[in-house]
């Protein structure tokens, strides 16, 4: 008797414009979208000119930290918001980039 085949089954997902997320529900993924850290329109921390990214202590390659006892220079916000949760959106300093 021979093996049955494998059944193809074909999944829809919505993926958000402005990053690789992705979900199977497309309210979902509208949801994230209006606050997704890479959507200008959210005024999101990455998208923002206030915005600079994390640093390796020396600057020649990623997790290199040589000459600054490991220590890095954290993402951080030029107009002085605070970034310890985590990027965040709506802010009322963000100016484009």
């Amino acid at each position: 008797m021979s093996q049955p085949e494998p059944i193809v089954l074909t999944v829809k997902r919505y993926k958000c414009p402005h990053c690789n997320r992705s979900r199977s529900a497309r309210k979902a993924t509208v949801e994230h979208m209006t606050r997704c850290w890479h959507n200008p329109a959210a005024r999101g921390c990455r998208t923002c000119g206030n915005y600079s990214p994390a640093e390796d202590a020396c600057g020649c390659e990623p997790g290199c930290n040589w000459g600054n006892g490991g220590e890095g220079i954290p993402e951080h916000c030029e107009a002085g918001v605070s970034l310890k949760l985590g990027p965040i959106v709506q802010c009322e300093k963000w100016k484009a980039a």
